[in-house]
């Protein structure tokens, strides 16, 4: 209970739309869209008249914001730059990429890219065009990044801030998926630019273990810092007829602006005070939770030692090896699982990023681990003689202990594991007002950092990973399950 509600005090919000008659200082997600719409329905493909007129298009109106906006030929390629002078220096960039895969009108990917810069660089130049403040708008995207690595070519060693925009989906909320740089001077500007995208350490984390990049990659290794923001939800359309502007979420496309607007602001006003070290972060509502790595693992190794010490009696190896054996069998018959999807559903593999409306597959899952769970904690009551809250204790110990190793092996990632750690910690030590308390109370704040994560996870590693996602709630939310340590102990 404490749990879920955190997780709805949590739960990622999007703002509504302005329209195009919103005051002339705010963000506009009409606007934006009304910015593209003239030549977002079709494909634009590197090399082709379509992408070369969106470019054209998208110059003339620069220059009338009052940049200087310059194409960039690469060969086939054709970016655009646009500045107050039209140089190429440090400062403020705003990038997007403008091509498209063939077939695909990419109203999302990236029209919500070229959208969101038009109407920020109109935001951000209604007093002249900041000094300071590029656009970048790249080709070559989806062939393998070369707009950008052409840039970084012939434009290198230049100090750039880079706010990249992108979309893997047509839905909020919008993710802030990855950073580059300093941590603690991003976060800084992050908050007080009042960004309500999702964010977090493990983003990146799980970002870079998955066979993506985007733009972002290339100016990140040539030394730029910033943020890579994107939408996921609504995978389905992705790189298909279906991404069509009318499909993109206005308000996604209004939360993204004003993410990118409140941002650039901040970094054109300098760079923020703050104290480098090394930070795992996480958006929690409105607030940026951050700790130094090191208070995440000296939480981490606590946690830990706390649950040992409750993981009582000879029992307690049952219940771990139950645990261990309920992970073994979530992942087989979530393979079994994606074996038959595959061969039974002849459009599970067929789009390029995720099946149509794949919430039924996501929902699969966590019944599988549930289902998993129920299986081995009854085969092992049944075939111990040891007391069921030394069973129970053990089972739900494994999970815990499994987070606070990952907690210490990876801060930036297990920041989000540390409120059920101490959780199921609190738990294991039996009751009395204060245990129940502390359990309530961490279980709440477990939800509130955890419960967003959890259910963003599907939707990022999409329903091709059915057997990982069938394991992952047994990995960090076992001391949730309504399991009974002791006669009058309820969960919380």
């Amino acid at each position: 209970m404490a749990f879920g509600v955190g997780t709805l005090a949590a739960w990622p919000r999007e703002p509504a739309a302005l329209r195009v008659d919103a005051p002339t200082e705010r963000f506009s997600a009409d606007r934006a869209l009304g910015e593209v719409a003239a030549w977002a329905g079709g494909p634009r493909v590197t090399g082709t008249a379509a992408q070369r007129a969106a470019v054209n298009g998208l110059a003339a109106r620069l220059r009338t914001l009052g940049f200087v906006a310059e194409p960039h030929e690469y060969g086939r390629l054709l970016n655009l730059e646009a500045s107050a002078t039209g140089d190429r220096g440090e400062g403020v960039w705003l990038v997007a990429h403008s091509d498209t895969v063939r077939g695909s009108p990419g109203g999302a990917d990236d029209g919500l890219g070229l959208a969101v810069l038009v109407e920020a660089a109109r935001v951000l130049s209604r007093d002249g065009v900041p000094a300071r403040l590029h656009l970048l708008i790249t080709d070559g995207e989806e062939a393998g990044l070369y707009g950008a690595q052409a840039f970084v070519n012939d434009a290198p060693n230049a100090r750039r801030l880079v706010i990249n925009v992108e979309a893997r989906g047509s839905e909020g909320p919008a993710y802030m998926f990855q950073t580059a740089g300093s941590t603690p001077p991003l976060l800084s500007a992050w908050r007080a630019s009042g960004c309500t995208a999702q964010a977090g350490s493990l983003a990146r984390w799980v970002y870079e273990s998955l066979p993506n990049d985007t733009d972002f990659t290339v100016l990140r290794a040539s030394g730029a810092e910033g943020y890579d923001f994107a939408l996921i939800h609504g995978a389905w359309r992705y790189h298909t007829p279906d991404d069509t502007l009318a499909g993109l979420d206005p308000r996604a496309v209004q939360q993204v602006g004003d993410c990118v607007v409140g941002l650039a602001q901040e970094w054109l006003r300098g760079r923020p005070a703050a104290a480098d070290s090394p930070l795992a972060w996480q958006q929690v509502g409105p607030w940026m939770v951050a700790l130094p790595t090191w208070a995440v693992r000296g939480a981490a190794l606590a946690g830990g030692l706390l649950v040992l010490a409750g993981m009582r009696g000879r029992g307690a190896v049952g219940g771990l090896l139950a645990w261990i054996a309920a992970l073994a069998l979530a992942a087989a018959v979530g393979t079994g699982a994606l074996t038959t999807l595959v061969a039974t559903w002849p459009d599970f593999l067929a789009r390029p990023a995720e099946v149509e409306h794949p919430e039924g597959v996501y929902v699969g899952a966590w019944v599988i681990a549930a289902a998993s769970a129920a299986l081995s904690l009854r085969v092992a009551q049944r075939l111990s003689r040891r007391g069921a809250p030394e069973l129970v204790g053990g089972w739900l110990g494994g999970s815990a202990l499994c987070a606070a190793t990952g907690a210490l092996l990876a801060p930036e990632a297990g920041l989000v594991l540390l409120p059920g750690l101490f959780a199921a910690g609190a738990r294991l030590h039996g009751g009395g007002i204060a245990a129940g308390a502390a359990r309530v109370g961490a279980a709440g704040l477990a939800g509130a950092m955890l419960g967003p994560v959890l259910l963003a996870l599907p939707i990022a590693l999409t329903s091709r990973a059915l057997p990982v996602l069938a394991v992952v709630p047994l990995l960090v939310v076992p001391w949730l399950l309504p399991l009974r340590l002791g006669a009058s102990e309820k969960a919380p």
